[in-house]
């Protein structure tokens, strides 16, 4: 074939065709090589297979292929894999029914063979005939030859290089995302950077971020700031099912599988077709899904793809569960505040409608004392024991108060005494003539400190709401040990209330009496209940777990 300068010429100016740079895509280069052979051989049509190092499969064709080539192609296709080129065969053809050939020359990268090249060709262009009748390539075509199966390479070279360029875009993903992780405490700007970063590397249309609402057992997905909330069940779907089993997936054909669940897409006009979804953990326990819908150019997820994903997954995980660390604690520090500022009123209504105005009492008898001890000084005596009994009613009331605030005997004495105390003291502050009462076995065995106080101050919130609320003649402390339990109740016999209706409406009330008993309870790993019907009287029951060591 190159008989001349001028073919010469070309067949330099194709060789550098093959091997220039300028190639962003190894399917580009592949497809504009196999045009160029096509053309210059010339050919009546070709067939190009390239098996990258990091798997998958590049079939391109050119020009009319008829179903005798197309079946030999594809025989060949089938039974080839990337390979030492050192048991390579000799180079192939085949002679088709038209009267043309099929030339078949294996593309390299070194020493392996990469690839297949099948070129559809007449008899007398391509090949001679050799001593003995047999025909072969014409030796002018050793250069071709070389060239074809430098494509091989070229191709290796460009997708180790997309390969490393793509790994460089992952590294930085997980860099950007690791430093938002150290600063942004806000789950959903987070989640927003996430779902919009990661399909540029990955090269997918979109990316959605479900976030499992265990007390509802359903998954929660906004798709973009400012959109409304999607919930499905967290067993329905191809999420549902990861989020169940903890096993990524990659589906490239969602609508055949059985598990899709289409209700979502339907609903803000997207039509997935491929997806990969892997789950977020927080160490063994599931989280939410992370899920990738529609890979770009109708390209096929990979594992790659899964394994990134799966990383930046377990990164959303950590990140999640940051974020409702922080929102856990800033409402835990805004209920101490409430609570704070609830006590304060509290104890300024105490003080104001106790120690105060007796405080008030005695200032206005010494005071009338003086001008007893110079108009009528024989009263002064009188008026001298009745300002003493003030005097006494009042210390015990602050006493008391101060008591009901901090026992400071419960940690030496032990939380029964400190009860008993706490009902001898005790008097309704309304005036009213209702009893408080202990009833509780000698043997009660001592709790940590921590627990004590506790259960302390929940059995004083009990008492406190049923003195206000009961409307009973009598209240009961019980405190008794039962199986694996120590049970703290308080008992009335009052007018009791409709309790569904009360926790209903702790967000339009400003009372949390309740909820921050059932906190302190939660706190110290005892079980709190209440029973209540209205005309039948209440009991708010604790029962504490008894340690190991409690038990011997």
């Amino acid at each position: 074939m190159v008989s001349s300068k001028s073919d010469q010429i070309q067949l330099e100016t194709l060789s550098k065709l093959l091997t220039a740079g300028g190639h962003h895509d190894v399917s580009h280069l592949l497809r504009a090589s196999l045009a160029r052979l096509v053309s210059f051989w010339p050919a009546q049509a070709g067939a190009l297979l390239y098996l990258p190092p990091n798997g998958g499969s590049v079939r391109l064709e050119n020009g009319p292929l008829d179903s005798e080539a197309c079946t030999l192609i594809e025989q060949a296709r089938t039974s080839f894999a990337r390979r030492d080129a050192n048991n390579e065969p000799t180079i192939g053809y085949y002679a088709l029914e038209d009267g043309s050939n099929l030339l078949e020359l294996p593309l390299q990268s070194g020493d392996l063979c990469v690839g297949l090249l099948h070129l559809v060709v007449s008899t007398e262009t391509t090949l001679e005939k050799h001593a003995g009748g047999s025909a072969m390539l014409k030796p002018e075509e050793d250069l071709l030859i070389l060239l074809v199966r430098a494509i091989g390479g070229e191709a290796d070279k460009l997708t180790m290089l997309q390969r490393a360029e793509r790994d460089l875009l992952e590294l930085r993903l997980l860099y950007e995302v690791g430093q938002s992780l150290a600063v942004n405490l806000d789950l959903n700007s987070l989640l927003d950077e996430i779902r919009l970063r990661v399909p540029e590397v990955v090269g997918a249309e979109r990316c959605s971020i479900f976030i499992l609402d265990e007390e509802h057992q359903e998954l929660v997905l906004r798709l973009q700031p400012g959109q409304q909330e999607f919930r499905l069940p967290a067993d329905q779907g191809i999420a549902g099912w990861v989020a169940m089993h903890g096993i990524p997936q990659i589906v490239n054909d969602v609508q055949q599988d059985l598990r899709w669940y289409p209700s979502v897409g339907r609903d803000v006009d997207f039509v997935a077709q491929s997806l990969i979804c892997v789950p977020m953990r927080v160490k063994d326990r599931v989280v939410g899904v992370v899920q990738l819908l529609n890979k770009r150019g109708g390209a096929t997820f990979t594992d790659q793809d899964m394994q990134l994903l799966t990383t930046l997954a377990a990164q959303a995980g950590i990140a999640l569960e940051n974020a409702r660390l922080y929102r856990s604690l800033r409402e835990e520090r805004d209920r101490l505040l409430s609570k704070e500022e609830e006590v304060r009123r509290a104890i300024a209504r105490d003080l104001h409608d106790g120690p105060a105005q007796s405080l008030a009492a005695i200032a206005m008898n010494i005071e009338f004392i003086k001008k007893l001890l110079v108009a009528m000084p024989e009263r002064v005596a009188s008026e001298m024991e009745t300002l003493s009994d003030l005097v006494n009613k009042t210390t015990y009331n602050i006493r008391t108060l101060l008591f009901e605030l901090r026992p400071l005997g419960l940690e030496i004495q032990g939380l029964l005494p400190m009860l008993q105390q706490y009902v001898d003291r005790w008097r309704d502050p309304a005036g009213r003539d209702t009893k408080l009462r202990l009833e509780a076995p000698a043997s009660v065995p001592r709790l940590p400190y921590e627990i004590e106080a506790a259960t302390f101050i929940i059995i004083q919130e009990a008492v406190n709401n049923a003195r206000k609320h009961a409307q009973a003649s009598e209240i009961v402390i019980y405190f008794y040990e039962e199986e694996d339990h120590l049970i703290a109740s308080v008992r009335d016999r009052g007018k009791g209330f409709n309790l569904n209706a009360v926790e209903a409406g702790y967000n339009s009330r400003g009372s949390l009496g309740l909820l921050n008993m059932k906190e302190r309870a939660s706190l110290i790993g005892a079980e709190f209940r209440i029973r209540s019907e209205q005309g039948s009287g209440t009991t708010v029951e604790l029962r504490i777990p008894l340690l190991e060591e409690k038990r011997r």
